[in-house]
């Protein structure tokens, strides 16, 4: 198994949530309005910078969350094209998970 923890502008949320309800993703933890710093810029609800971030935590099948992250990563290469910028705020990372419970 995997889980894959996906960090997104708050401002995506809409589109990761129909990828992942057309990808048949039955379960997963969102954690709404987090801040933080990356590669994109700061998200710390303020003028200079406004908006949250959110995360995605969700165990799947290996064979799942490699086409998970194959639709995010066309997903992500359409919007940089789209909006003209060199990387859209959505990283996503992948670790192995045992359900032990």
């Amino acid at each position: 198994m995997k889980m894959l923890v996906l960090i997104f502008r708050e401002s995506l949320e809409q589109d990761v949530l129909q990828l992942l309800e057309e990808l048949d993703v039955k379960g997963f933890t969102e954690a709404p309005k987090l801040q933080g710093r990356g590669e994109t810029g700061k998200t710390f609800q303020t003028f200079g910078w406004p908006g949250y971030n959110a995360m995605i935590l969700a165990a799947m099948e290996e064979d799942q969350a490699e086409q998970v992250a194959a639709r995010l990563k066309t997903f992500s290469r359409t919007a940089q094209r789209r909006q003209r910028v060199a990387k859209i705020p959505l990283r996503l990372f992948a670790v192995p998970c045992e359900c032990l419970i």
